[in-house]
């Protein structure tokens, strides 16, 4: 018998010792493992060496002992191709082995030439499925739900709602503020759902000229239009077996909406200029930076909006999550790194007490684009932000003076307790009116009331500064 090796693709599993021979020579390129035809030993090869690839069952007998251990192989490891090489080929026999899952039914004597095509498409074949599943894990890890980042509860929940989103083709409506990472969600729901090798096509509602969305969406015939000078598919049909993300979905004028509810009832999608439609099969995932009572109020059809908000998931903005804030800060200054902007290892406590005490009105993407832009201009021999650096990027957005951010000492230190101090404030500033400090706080007047439940917080606040 010959000795495995880590990187052995191939088995040979035959009774005939010059048979077992004869093969392991002619594919010694393969450094082949050769074993008895005995079910144990086969077996336990398969579970030592992940790297099989291919199994060569030698049949000298001519009775079904040897099928039953190809059917044994393909229940232990569908990945591996099995050839069949018989002494006493019959049609019974060949057909019995190609239904049990035989790649292939080699009659002996045999071709050598043979032989060693078939291995070789079969390791190919394999090689290529291998590729094909490393990118697949390498897609799901980069858009995977592991790339959110967080550990409030908030997000808990928002997790919960898009991974029961993944497992299932419903429209799934995602509203958050600008940069709060609503197509990171829907990403990550594209990748880790039944359509993640089919593609993910993201779209900005807001972007689109008004005059072509219909077009850009649905595709146009040939001479449907001024500049019409050939046909166009539309993202509908690109995305075909995929996802559609539309964002800012509350864009669309009220006809493209209409045409849009029409897709996702019938599932065809008819271009402009044409006659016939098209079947498409496209998952929507639909976005806003609207609260889901504006939506509701806005300037949308109705019908189109209960289609969407199936599954709704709401994603709170970064200053309703302040505890991932370090956990924000680590990521993004380890990925400055990486990009070689700069090599900034850390923040020191009173710039990340300025950086807590900071509304982040553009959410997690402006506290990225923050730490950039400050990793940029800092010294090459400075590899911590200071409060200064802070300070002097919000100053020169002219997001913050130094009254605002004296301001920072009315703030409480502890992450915990910065989500109740917000609605405090805000609570006093509006003099006790909800509608006006939800509003203030950018979140709805429901959410207000859930929040100073869960908090337990006083729903009337006193007019006198909280310190």
């Amino acid at each position: 018998m010959s000795s495995a090796r880590p990187d052995s693709r191939v088995l040979i599993a035959g009774q005939e010792r010059a048979l077992n021979q004869t093969l392991a020579d002619l594919l010694a390129a393969y450094h082949p493992i050769v074993r008895p035809n005995d079910h144990a030993a086969v077996l336990d090869e398969m579970r030592q060496h992940s790297a099989l690839r291919v199994v060569i069952l030698c049949d000298s007998e001519g009775d079904f002992r040897t099928l039953d251990l190809l059917q044994k192989v393909k229940e232990n490891r569908a990945d591996i191709a099995v050839l069949v090489i018989s002494a006493h080929p019959t049609l019974e026999h060949a057909t019995e082995a190609i239904r049990r899952g035989a790649e292939d039914f080699v009659p002996v004597p045999y071709s050598a030439e043979l032989v060693l095509k078939e291995v070789a498409r079969v390791l190919e074949a394999a090689e290529l499925r291998d590729r094909v599943e490393r990118l697949d894990r390498l897609v799901a890890k980069r858009y995977g739900f592991e790339r959110v980042i967080s550990r409030s509860g908030a997000m808990n929940a928002v997790m919960d709602r898009a991974q029961a989103a993944a497992r299932s083709d419903t429209p799934v409506l995602v509203l958050g503020e600008t940069g709060t990472g609503k197509e990171l969600i829907a990403r990550a729901i594209h990748a880790n759902s039944r359509r993640a090798k089919r593609p993910f096509m993201p779209v900005n509602c807001a972007a689109l000229p008004r005059d072509l969305v219909e077009s850009e969406l649905f595709g146009h015939r040939r001479g449907a239009f001024s500049g019409a000078f050939s046909e166009h598919a539309g993202l509908f049909v690109a995305a075909h077996g995929g996802s559609l993300f539309l964002d800012e979905i509350g864009e669309l004028a009220l006809e493209v909406q209409a045409k849009l509810l029409r897709v996702l009832q019938d599932g065809d999608v008819r271009p402009v200029g044409g006659l016939d439609s098209r079947r498409v099969d496209v998952r929507i995932i639909a976005a806003s930076n609207q609260t889901l009572v504006a939506m509701r109020n806005a300037r949308m059809r109705q019908d189109l909006f209960f289609r969407l908000s199936v599954l709704v998931i709401e994603i709170p903005p970064l200053r309703e999550r302040r505890e991932d804030l370090p956990l924000l800060v680590a990521h993004f200054l380890s990925a400055i790194r990486e990009r070689g902007v700069h090599s900034v290892t850390g923040i020191e406590p009173a710039a990340f007490e300025l950086l807590a005490s900071y509304p982040f009105p553009g959410n997690i993407r402006e506290l990225e684009n923050l730490l950039e832009g400050i990793s940029v201009t800092l010294p090459a021999d400075q590899h911590e932000i200071r409060a200064a650096d802070v300070r002097a990027w919000l100053r020169r957005r002219g997001e913050a003076g130094d009254d605002q951010m004296s301001d920072a000492s009315h703030v409480p230190l502890r992450l915990g307790d910065l989500e109740a101090w917000a609605i405090t404030e805000a609570l006093r500033r509006a003099h006790g009116n909800k509608s006006l400090a939800a509003q203030m706080l950018g979140i709805s007047r429901d959410t207000l009331y859930r929040k100073l439940h869960d908090l337990n917080l006083p729903t009337e606040v006193s007019d006198s500064r909280t310190s």
